[in-house]
Parts: structure tokens; C-alpha cells; sequence
């Protein structure tokens, strides 16, 4: 290779890097957000023990087998 490309790699290469290091130093941070109020999630548990809970008068033991369907 010739002196000038050589040259000009390290010089891309150096800008490249010199470039990246400011992106990290001034790029904007992510805002964060405040914890949900402890309202929400005692509502969100409800919820999902509503949905997720079952039938409590259904009795599920000593039920049929599951069998494959092969």
C-alpha cells in the first residue's frame, strides 16, 4: 500500500473512534420513569388471580388421565 492510503485509514479509523467517544459522552439519556404506585399493582394481582385462579368449586384431583393424540 502507498504512504497516503495508509495515511488516510488511520486517519478514518481515528476519526471513526473520536466520533463514537462523543456520541457516548453527549448522547441524551434515557428519561426514567417513576415506580407504578402500589395501587396499581396490588389492582394488577387481583386481576390476574381473577383470570389465572380457576374454578375453586370445580374439583380437579383424581381426574381423568391425559392421554397423547398420536
Amino acid at each position: 500500500m502507498s504512504r497516503a492510503v495508509v495515511i488516510a485509514v488511520l486517519a478514518a479509523v481515528i476519526a471513526l473512534v473520536g466520533l463514537t467517544a462523543v456520541w457516548f459522552v453527549f448522547a441524551p439519556q434515557p428519561q426514567i420513569t417513576p415506580a407504578p404506585a402500589p395501587a396499581a399493582s396490588a389492582e394488577r394481582r387481583q386481576r390476574a388471580e381473577d383470570f389465572f385462579g380457576g374454578d375453586p368449586d370445580r374439583s380437579v384431583r383424581g381426574g381423568q388421565e391425559i392421554k397423547p393424540r398420536w
